[in-house]
């Protein structure tokens, strides 16, 4: 039996799969406001959905002129060899990210990665404008859009031994809560702060690595 059925992996988008966050991409092309509600979200003023909502209200490109721009977005070095990797060796990998369905299953399947898990927030473009739906917000965490947290425990009710792979604040209580983390940018700090066994990565060379080495050498 593979040694991989009785895992899976759990693996933010933006920064950590993509090399830039794809909601502040846009926000900066497209949006009369900026980067102003993602700097107030960085500052834990406002929420996600805040964020999003007003972010989008200052947008008047189509969807078409949005993914024309997201073309250009760059994955991390190695996603494509680790997402090859996990398919052939029956690890189940499923993107857990508080940004956009639509975006990131954009830039996935520029890359022919369309067989893939996401659980993330929703954009529908209507006729009148942009609606939201956030099916995996907790109002118990207002401040966040998809509790990654709540999605790391119901698989662990399944008897999954979970792998966390992440990068900033909306992956610290997941963190503590996964049986293993691959940790990069504000991300390895909490971790060393809370004393969070985890493994530091660049690129997805680096968790392939650790993998295909077939056992988990726990920095910390």
């Amino acid at each position: 039996m593979d040694i991989w059925t009785d895992y899976i992996v759990l693996c933010d988008f933006d920064g950590t799969i993509s090399e830039t966050s794809l909601s502040d991409f846009l926000y900066r092309k497209f949006a009369s406001c900026g980067m102003m509600y993602s700097e107030l979200w960085a500052e834990d003023r406002i929420g996600t959905i805040e964020e999003i909502e007003n972010s989008f209200k200052c947008i008047s490109a189509s969807k078409e002129e949005m993914e024309n721009a997201l073309a250009s977005v760059r994955l991390v070095s190695g996603f494509l060899d680790f997402y090859n990797f996990c398919h052939s060796n029956s690890l189940d990998l499923i993107i857990v990210s508080d940004g956009l369905e639509w975006a990131i299953r954009f830039v996935l399947e520029r890359s022919d990665v369309r067989d893939i898990g996401i659980m993330s927030n929703q954009i529908y473009f209507r006729p009148d404008g942009f609606r939201f739906k956030f099916p995996y917000f907790d109002p118990e965490y207002p401040k966040i859009g998809v509790r990654k947290l709540n999605i790391v425990n119901r698989f662990k009710l399944q008897e999954k031994k979970v792998i966390l792979i992440g990068d900033g604040k909306t992956d610290i209580e997941a963190a503590q809560a996964a049986d293993y983390v691959f940790a990069n940018n504000s991300l390895i700090d909490f971790c060393r702060n809370k004393n969070v066994p985890f493994f530091p990565f660049k690129n997805f060379h680096d968790i392939l690595g650790t993998l295909e080495a077939g056992h988990f050498s726990v920095h910390e």
